[in-house]
C-alpha cells in the first residue's frame, strides 16, 4: 500500500512505502513508519526506525502537546486530555513523562483503557 500524506490528508496507493508530504520535500518511509495521532494531523517529528527517545518524549509536556511513555511505547495524549474520564488533571501529569507506574496504577487489566490507549501510539520508546 502506498500513502501520501498532505496537511491532514491520507492518500492511499498500491505499493508499499509512504511518502510524507509537509511544506518540506518529502520524506518516503515504510507505512508502518508513518503514525498519525488521533485528531488526524500528521505527527510533527521525523519517525525514527528505533523508536522516541525519553528526551524526545519530555519536550512534549503541556497541554498543547503531550506525549507520555507507557509500558514501552510513546503515545501522543494531547487529543485526550480533556476526553479523559477522570479528568484532565490526570493526564496533564504524564505529560512528557514514562507515565507507565500511573496508568498500570490505576488501570491494570484493565482492557478498555488499553484498547483506547492503542489509538494514541506513535511508536516505540528506544530503549
Amino acid at each position: 500500500m502506498f500513502v501520501i500524506v498532505i496537511g491532514a490528508a491520507f492518500y492511499l496507493m498500491p505499493q508499499n512505502q509512504a511518502v510524507i508530504v509537509t511544506n518540506e520535500t518529502p520524506v518516503s518511509a515504510t507505512p508502518s513508519d508513518t503514525q498519525s495521532n488521533p485528531t488526524g494531523e500528521v505527527a510533527t517529528t521525523t519517525p525514527v526506525q528505533n523508536g522516541y527517545t525519553l528526551a524526545e518524549v519530555t519536550t512534549h509536556n503541556s497541554a498543547s502537546s503531550c506525549w507520555a511513555a507507557i509500558n514501552g511505547n510513546v503515545y501522543d495524549l494531547t487529543a485526550w486530555i480533556n476526553q479523559h474520564p477522570g479528568g484532565p488533571d490526570m493526564i496533564l501529569s504524564i505529560c512528557g513523562t514514562d507515565g507507565s507506574v500511573a496508568f498500570n496504577g490505576q488501570h491494570s487489566g484493565d482492557r478498555q483503557a488499553a484498547n483506547e490507549l492503542k489509538n494514541f501510539l506513535l511508536g516505540p520508546l528506544a530503549s
